[in-house]
């Protein structure tokens, strides 16, 4: 995704958006924007989930969670390496004490270190996958935003939803 909105026809996309919006923000050259991403794709036989950023993916199976991706937040170990690696620092848990996760699409801002490759750069667009068997205790998946997990654990969520939605 990253890649694609660097090229001309991203870059032309991106101000459209922007243009549609009404915002002024967006100058067409590059975009300082970013948001996480949080996606599955279910089979027949198996849940795949990919996660970049702070949103999160949990699985219900027989009323208990399953975590199915990982906050990514400046202050974890691995993502802190890679932060200060690139040059950047973590104040206040926020990469260069103003972004308050570590992994996204966009945020170019946090990406200009040539020496290095994108999935090495102080905030990566690089997400996590794990694939779980669909089995037959499997019942939902939720998938929301830190808005949601900022005031809810992932077991709060998935009690939530299979009392009010899924009996």
């Amino acid at each position: 995704m990253d890649e694609m909105m660097e090229t001309d026809a991203g870059k032309r996309k991106l101000a459209k958006i922007q243009k549609s919006v009404g915002s002024m923000d967006y100058a067409g050259e590059k975009s300082f924007a970013g948001c996480t991403a949080t996606v599955i794709l279910v089979t027949a036989t198996e849940i795949y989930c990919a996660n970049a950023g702070d949103s999160r993916t949990v699985l219900s199976k027989g009323s208990k969670v399953v975590e199915l991706s990982k906050d990514h937040k400046p202050d974890d170990e691995l993502e802190l390496k890679r932060i200060q690696n690139a040059g950047g620092f973590v104040e206040d848990s926020r990469v260069n004490g103003i972004l308050a996760l570590s992994r996204a699409l966009g945020d170019f801002e946090y990406k200009s270190n040539t020496n290095l490759k994108a999935k090495d750069q102080a905030v990566s667009a690089l997400p996590d996958v794990k694939v779980v068997p669909i089995t037959a205790d499997t019942e939902f998946v939720l998938l929301a935003c830190d808005g949601v997990w900022d005031v809810k654990e992932s077991q709060e969520g998935v009690t939530f939803f299979h009392n009010k939605v899924y009996k």
